[in-house]
């Protein structure tokens, strides 16, 4: 075993790990409860009372099944480099990083990097994957973008498709030519770049991901992204109409859609606060009352981002336990 893969695995069976990341997400609940409060906690509570506690019960676990989507492009993704890691135990490693979601652009999920190192997976094999992850959810959520507004009938609908389509070549492009033998020596500032990298061999990671990233194998992994997002954006709006708030299904699913990818563009923490507001901003500019707009953003994140952190967390708990005997 390497000298960095030992620090890895002894640092799994550090209690301070554990200790910050519990740290981390009990002071991500508590700045949002405390948001909740400020927004009007009796408004609030009536509004997701409405809902009904089988209603949210349904969707949480309807919502859960967007993870087993993303986990079977991982699992494709790992296997394009010859891995084969055993499959309840590599779900769990898988479930330990949505612990760390609420991340700048989700980059604590690549925690689990740690985690499959004692399953012989090299870092720059899944950081690899995790780049495949990220940017085919882009590319999956132009593709729901554009679903959604076509049926709500905008006249920009073909802007998403566009987006879709500029994204997929261009990256194509660029996996295709670092695919060439001494692509990096061809360009100096691209060998200048991958020395910035803050991770080490930033070079073998990008080489990896060229490697997967292949235009059908894409186009695949982007319709998987597509349907688990699509399902969570399902949620949201099946939430709007129990509500009774009238606003259409591919009007809820497009605001999802753009709810989502500003949260993601803002860099903050899973979006905190970012995608809330633009929930409720695009459902009162529908007519939807504040109170009940605040309560459908806060409903649907909690089977969505706190369902998923709660998850993560337990199967964090129980990977590190497992490191710790395994070291």
């Amino acid at each position: 075993m390497s000298g960095a893969a030992a620090r890895l695995q002894l640092a799994l069976g550090d209690p301070r790990i554990i200790r910050a990341v519990v740290l981390f997400v009990s002071a991500a609940v508590l700045l949002y409860l405390s948001a909740i409060f400020w927004f009007g906690w009796t408004g609030t509570a009536a509004a997701l009372s409405s809902l009904g506690l089988k209603t949210i019960l349904l969707a949480a676990l309807l919502s859960s099944t967007s993870y087993l989507w993303r986990f079977g492009r991982w699992e494709s993704s790992l296997r394009c480099f010859g891995h084969q890691v055993p499959m309840w135990r590599h779900l769990a490693i898988y479930l330990s990083g949505l612990g760390l979601t609420a991340t700048p652009g989700k980059s604590g999920e690549t925690f689990r990097s740690a985690l499959l190192l004692q399953q012989g997976v090299r870092v720059s094999h899944s950081l690899a994957a995790f780049i495949v992850d990220r940017a085919s959810d882009v590319l999956g959520m132009c593709l729901l973008g554009f679903a959604a507004a076509w049926m709500a009938g905008q006249v920009l609908a073909w802007a998403w498709m566009l987006a879709f389509g500029m994204l997929l070549l261009g990256s194509c492009i660029f996996a295709g030519f670092l695919r060439q033998p001494h692509a990096g020596a061809c360009w100096g500032w691209l060998s200048r770049a991958w020395q910035r990298l803050p991770v080490k061999s930033g070079q073998a990671v990008l080489e990896s991901w060229a490697g997967v990233w292949k235009l059908p194998r894409v186009t695949a992994y982007s319709v998987v992204a597509m349907i688990a997002y699509g399902t969570q954006a399902l949620v949201f709006a099946w939430f709007c109409a129990a509500a009774g708030t009238g606003v259409p299904v591919a009007a809820c699913v497009l605001i999802f859609v753009q709810a989502t990818l500003f949260g993601a563009a803002s860099m903050l923490p899973g979006g905190l606060g970012a995608m809330e507001a633009a929930l409720v901003i695009q459902l009162t500019e529908r007519g939807v009352d504040g109170g009940v707009a605040v309560s459908m953003a806060i409903a649907i994140r909690l089977v969505t981002l706190w369902l998923g952190m709660a998850i993560g967390a337990l199967s964090l708990l129980s990977s590190a336990k497992q490191a710790a005997r395994n070291a």
